[in-house]
């Protein structure tokens, strides 16, 4: 039996109400050579079963079962079985659309990239079947994409706007136990590859279900997961790129302080609960600072005085008046 040309990997925990809508799009793909690998991660709905009808659907789909591991344990599960030559992600609340695999697979066959990314509608609407006919693309070819993620927007961080081919992330992992794990594997992977195409065509359907996880309340455990994927970067590029730290560190390090901070404000609307936050990350933030790992470089001036204020204060109140009310 032949091997596929793509596996596309799909984590699922308690998606029954989306999981349908995102297998149909990827059974419907315009490339047919792949397989579809569901990883259910220990789902307590009707998601593992509605995962296995599918089997008898299209006979590409095979589905694993599996105890909670988080998605990044999913995701690694699904590269650890795949077969395919190439490889995708995605996540079972969002969509393809029709074109996807065979746009970015053909962007990689002309130009034999490691890989290619594409831009991503953020959508209120479940799958429906109906998409726009795409337009002739912008395609854009770099030899250098360690600088184009770390000086552009033209890479983003999410890994299911990509298809990679597998020798290039044959290397890597999703770490466990955190959020925003698309970012310290991106990033790795940007600074690793030698090629990258990219198209502009919005082909990646992101469901903003304002029950996500990511969408509620912010929490310790999120600002500890920034806190571990600043250092997890930052040990990495030490020992791979040493020559991009400092911009790994304006770009992305820095950036991810700023948006640990923003999201503490923004998310955590119980006062005490905020302060509470800042008080716990006041140290992590000091230390950070300290060890060189993150700096001044490259945040606006509210932001400089946030970490200034975190820094040089005895406490985190300074910095969280700043924040709250700048």
């Amino acid at each position: 039996m032949t091997k596929p040309m793509i596996s596309v990997i799909v984590p699922i925990y308690n998606v029954q109400a989306f999981l349908p809508g995102c297998l149909e799009s990827i059974i419907s793909q315009t490339f047919k050579d792949i397989e579809i690998i569901c990883i259910d991660d220990g789902s307590t709905d009707e998601s593992g079963t509605i995962a296995e009808s599918y089997t008898d659907k299209d006979s590409r789909i095979k589905v694993i079962h599996q105890e909670n591991q988080g998605l990044s344990g999913a995701r690694n599960t699904g590269m650890r079985v795949a077969e395919g030559e190439f490889i995708a992600f995605c996540d079972s609340d969002d969509y393809y659309h029709p074109e996807f695999l065979e746009r970015l697979y053909r962007a990689i066959e002309k130009t034999g990239a490691d890989v290619a990314c594409c831009n991503f509608v953020k959508t209120k609407e479940k799958y429906t079947g109906a998409f726009p006919t795409l337009p002739e693309p912008h395609v854009e070819l770099t030899y250098n994409p360690s600088m184009m993620y770390l000086k552009t927007r033209k890479i983003s961080t999410g890994v299911d706007t990509k298809l990679y081919r597998r020798d290039a992330i044959k290397d890597l992992s999703f770490i466990k136990g955190i959020y925003f794990e698309d970012v310290p594997f991106t990033t790795a992977l940007m600074l690793r590859i030698k090629s990258a195409v990219i198209t502009d065509l919005p082909m990646y359907y992101y469901y903003a279900n304002p029950n996500s996880i990511m969408r509620t309340s912010f929490s310790w455990q999120k600002v500890s997961s920034y806190i571990r994927l600043i250092r997890h970067i930052a040990k990495d590029t030490q020992e791979i790129r040493p020559d991009l730290v400092a911009l790994v560190r304006q770009k992305v390090l820095n950036g991810r302080f700023k948006m640990m901070v923003n999201q503490a404000v923004r998310k955590q609307k119980d006062i005490e609960k905020r302060k509470e936050l800042f008080d716990k990350m006041q140290p992590e933030v000091v230390a950070l600072f300290r060890e060189g790992i993150i700096s001044y470089a490259g945040l606006k001036p509210h932001h400089r005085l946030a970490l200034f204020l975190l820094v040089h204060c005895k406490t985190s109140t300074p910095a969280r008046l700043v924040m709250t009310y700048l």
